[in-house]
């Protein structure tokens, strides 16, 4: 099949995708995975490769030469495809993921160990001591996954340090809008604190349905205990969620 045929039907292929979210998957003709992408609108992002290669970069070019079909997995919104696509890169190391990203364009997520650990975005392993996500292919997806878990397990993002700075200011606007759990307050106990700082981990990790099945069925077994407060904090994070 010449390139141009191979181009053609492709792109064919792509102009029937959904105007939805979710993860592309570029595999080339010994069925291996060369590419992962994520798309807010799959239609229009995959058919962009199969069109006119005069916008794009040498080694995107390439890269389209070496695609000889591709997979795509839906998702329920972009931030969903985000973690897949992630997670997916990580499982796979596609061969073009590596040679569109230098090393700078690599991204971790930081897990720091120890009584009231965080999570944050980090460009490189510069602490043996801390725990690594990744890699992951930008800063903004990284950022924003992190945001994200814990804006849901209602993790601080601000800079005090803990235990040191627990009970030492009121809390802030984030506690009030159910953002953030406020140990610089002393509103939560470090047991509880270390439960969200897992259930994030386990959530940036795997961002399945099954995490809020399990959520669930603690939920149920709290209330079934007439533990009704963390019931309902429970309920808010399978919301949240």
């Amino acid at each position: 099949m010449s390139e141009n045929i191979k181009l053609s039907v492709l792109r064919s292929k792509a102009m029937k995708l959904p105007l939805t979210p979710g993860v592309y998957i570029m595999k080339n003709k010994e069925g291996k995975i060369i590419y992962i992408g994520k798309a807010k609108k799959l239609k229009n992002r995959v058919s962009q490769y199969f069109g006119s290669q005069n916008g794009h970069s040498t080694k995107v070019r390439k890269m389209v030469e070496n695609v000889d079909d591709f997979d795509y997995i839906l998702t329920d919104s972009e931030f969903e495809a985000l973690v897949l696509e992630c997670s997916l890169i990580k499982q796979n190391m596609p061969k073009y993921n590596i040679l569109l990203k230098d090393d700078k364009g690599y991204s971790y997520i930081k897990i720091t160990k120890g009584p009231w650990g965080k999570i944050t975005p980090c460009f490189r392993k510069d602490d043996p001591e801390a725990e690594y996500l990744g890699p992951y292919t930008g800063n903004y997806s990284v950022t924003n996954a992190c945001a994200r878990a814990a804006e849901i397990f209602r993790l601080p993002t601000c800079n005090k340090v803990f235990p040191r700075d627990i009970k030492s200011s009121r809390p802030c606007l984030n506690y009030f809008i159910s953002r953030c759990s406020a140990p610089c307050a002393g509103k939560i106990s470090r047991d509880e604190y270390e439960e969200n700082l897992k259930s994030a981990v386990e959530f940036l990790r795997n961002p399945d349905v099954s995490a809020v099945k399990e959520l669930r069925e603690e939920m149920e077994r709290a209330a079934e205990n007439l533990d009704f407060e963390r019931a309902a904090k429970l309920r808010d994070r399978i919301r949240a969620i």
